[in-house]
C-alpha cells in the first residue's frame, strides 16, 4: 500500500450577470449563467480537454453546476454536486452591492472571524472546505478531478491545500473561470 498523486483542476465559475454589477451571490441568490459566463467556461472546457480527469465535483448552485455542465458536456463527464463546495453563505448582505456593504464594514469579507448576520465567517467556510478536501483527500473517487467552485471556496480551499491558516492566508482575486491545478501526494493505492 502507497500513496499515489492526485491532480485537482480547481476552477471558478463563469460570470453571472450579478458578477459584472459587483453584486454579491453568496448561497441565497441562484442567479445563472451570463452569456459571456458561457463562453468562459466552454473557453475553459476546451482547455480541460488536454487534461486527463475523469471527474467533475462542482457547487450545488446553479452558476457552478451550470459552468460544470458545459465542461462536462465537452470531456464527457457526469457532474457531481457538492454543498461543501458552495460559497461563502453573506447572509443579510446577500443581493447587495459590495461598493454599499463595503461602506458598512470595511474589510469585511477578509476578515477570518467576522460573520455577517445569517451568515457563516471566513474561519467556518475554511473550516467546512478543510472536511471536504480532507476526505477527498484520503478516499479520491479519481486520480485527477475538477473542482467548480466559487471565488471564496478557491481561496480557502487553496489555503488549506498550502498548510496556510485561514488568518494568515493572502486572498486572491479569481476572475471567472479561473483555473489552479494543484498535485497532492493522497490516499492508499496498491503497489
Amino acid at each position: 500500500m502507497g500513496e499515489h498523486r492526485l491532480v485537482l483542476h480547481i476552477v471558478r465559475h463563469g460570470e453571472t450577470p450579478w458578477n459584472s454589477e459587483r453584486r454579491i451571490q453568496g448561497q441565497q441568490h441562484d442567479v445563472p449563467l451570463s452569456e459571456n459566463g458561457r463562453e468562459q467556461a466552454r473557453a475553459i472546457a476546451e482547455e480541460l480537454a488536454a487534461a486527463a480527469a475523469s471527474m467533475i465535483i462542482a457547487s450545488d448552485l446553479e452558476r457552478t453546476m451550470e459552468t460544470a455542465r458545459i465542461i462536462g458536456a465537452r470531456l464527457r463527464l457526469d457532474v457531481t454536486p457538492e454543498p461543501a463546495l458552495r460559497e461563502r453563505h453573506f447572509g443579510i448582505v446577500q443581493g447587495r452591492l459590495y461598493e454599499d456593504v463595503a461602506k458598512l464594514v470595511d474589510g469585511w469579507w477578509k476578515s477570518p472571524d467576522h460573520r455577517v448576520e445569517g451568515g457563516e465567517s471566513n474561519r467556518e467556510m475554511y473550516e467546512r472546505v478543510a472536511v471536504y478536501l480532507e476526505g477527498l483527500i484520503a478516499a479520491p473517487p479519481a486520480n485527477e478531478i475538477i473542482l467548480v467552485t466559487h471565488g471564496g471556496t478557491m481561496n480557502m480551499a487553496l489555503a488549506w491545500l498550502s498548510g496556510a491558516p485561514v488568518d494568515g492566508y493572502e486572498w486572491q482575486r479569481f476572475g471567472n473561470c479561473d483555473l489552479r491545478t494543484v498535485m497532492i501526494d493522497a490516499g492508499k493505492s496498491s503497489s
